[in-house]
């Protein structure tokens, strides 16, 4: 018995701390206090970022911040710091020590050192040949722009096998660039000007460059990043930023107050496109003034600070305003904010340890709602009795909290429309349901 007794007690006091830490890992970490960007989180955490003053780092939740690189010509870097998948390697803008031009350059994290990558010309303008915007999930292609001549650029795409390739530009005359590209570089997203100078959203499929264009064809605004495979693209619309699939075309991702003076733009997506984050504020304002978003087609768009909180995270005080990069698996966003002393910040939201539990939890459940569409009562089947349910509209705002619900909830005062129903049981999500009020 006292043998059993031991054996008990480790096992909780294991579980104890398994949890502990799950909730330590699932919060927000402030990275740097300051301007900082960062550009791209990896798998396994670690974040890339650069400073306004040119210097590039990067992060980890073990080593925190090191500088690995800075510009040193006296022209700030242009572009991002982006990182590899595996967290090997970072691709950014560095000064060639051997030509005096800032270019594309890749860093190696194990043998800590820069190779320069050229441009499409031996020397630039205002001490620049190109810069860095998107790097592939292994790391072994890099996109962005190259400049030709003082006023045109094009967008490139670089790789060991190629080299420094020019995707050209669709309009005589005018300038293109590649933000982002996909798994295996069939697929490059950027923009693109117009004969009048209007910024528009691109695509190089396999080499060959258009427009990206809603439902009734028009162009809409630049694209900032793609999917692995390729066939889902995010980027900034007016006012509105917008999600393109290849097969269901143009979606919108919305907000109360989005009109030409309170405008989005979506900065990130997950691998397998189902996760969007970005940003909404208004027009020409700081960007630590607006609010950062998450986004599914399943439950539309959250406010990055809602949904953290709804999770039973804590946030540190932070307001997520600008999100700016997630990592492939969906579970990892860093972005940039301020803190309670309204200094800017870069933060590093986890959000691992929570989502891996919860997901089993809810796939175990085979817990459902009837009668959907409703009209005033909601049942909950496969549960007995929940503690507190929640209701969000289809961009993410609560609209109803119930208590001690029992297995029933009264939604008669809702309007028509589709819902998102939140189980709370012991003050965690269960589960996550969609419904139809009538």
């Amino acid at each position: 018995m006292e043998n059993f007794y031991k054996i008990l007690t480790k096992t909780v006091y294991a579980y104890f701390l398994f949890n502990l830490f799950s909730v330590m890992n699932a919060q927000v970490t402030v990275m740097a206090t300051a301007n900082y960007s960062p550009g791209a989180v990896s798998d396994n955490g670690v974040v890339s970022m650069q400073s306004s003053g040119g210097q590039i780092f990067k992060w980890d939740a073990v080593n925190g911040l090191s500088q690995i690189g800075a510009t040193s010509n006296g022209y700030p870097g242009a572009g991002r710091a982006v990182i590899s998948n595996d967290g090997t390697k970072i691709a950014s803008t560095m000064t060639n020590t051997g030509t005096g031009f800032n270019e594309i350059s890749v860093y190696d994290i194990a043998n800590s050192t820069w190779t320069s990558l050229g441009g499409l010309v031996p020397t630039g303008w205002d001490g620049s040949v190109s810069s860095t915007w998107g790097l592939s999930y292994d790391g072994s292609i890099i996109v962005g722009l190259g400049w030709l001549t003082a006023a045109n650029a094009h967008a490139v795409k670089w790789t060991a096998q190629n080299g420094m390739i020019d995707l050209g530009s669709m309009v005589s005359g005018r300038s293109s660039r590649a933000n982002a590209v996909n798994a295996d570089g069939t697929v490059v997203v950027g923009w693109q000007d117009e004969d009048n100078g209007t910024r528009s959203g691109a695509k190089w499929v396999n080499g060959t460059e258009s427009y990206i264009t809603d439902s009734n064809g028009n162009n809409v605004g630049e694209a900032g990043a793609v999917s692995a495979d390729g066939n889902t693209i995010i980027g900034a619309g007016m006012p509105n930023p917008y999600v393109w699939n290849s097969t269901s075309g143009l979606t919108y991702i919305t907000h109360p107050n989005s009109s030409a003076f309170f405008r989005g733009g979506a900065t990130g997506i997950s691998a397998d496109g189902g996760t969007v984050i970005g940003y909404f504020r208004p027009f020409a304002a700081p960007p630590m003034s607006g609010e950062g978003f998450i986004w599914t087609a399943a439950v539309g768009r959250i406010n990055l600070n809602d949904y953290a909180t709804s999770l039973g995270i804590n946030t540190q005080g932070i307001t997520m305003s600008l999100p700016l990069a997630i990592s492939h698996d969906g579970k990892k966003i860093a972005g940039v904010g301020t803190n309670s002393s309204n200094q800017i910040v870069a933060f590093y939201l986890d959000l691992s340890e929570f989502l891996s539990t919860h997901e089993a939890i809810k796939k175990g459940q085979g817990i459902s709602v009837y009668p959907n569409p409703v009209k005033d009562i909601l049942y909950v089947k496969g549960i007995e009795k929940i503690e507190k349910a929640e209701i969000y509209n289809m961009v993410g705002q609560k609209v109803m909290t119930s208590d001690s619900a029992g297995n029933q909830i009264n939604v008669s005062s809702l309007s028509t429309g589709n819902y998102i129903l939140q189980i709370f049981v012991k003050g965690e999500i269960l589960q996550s349901l969609k419904f139809i009020k009538q």
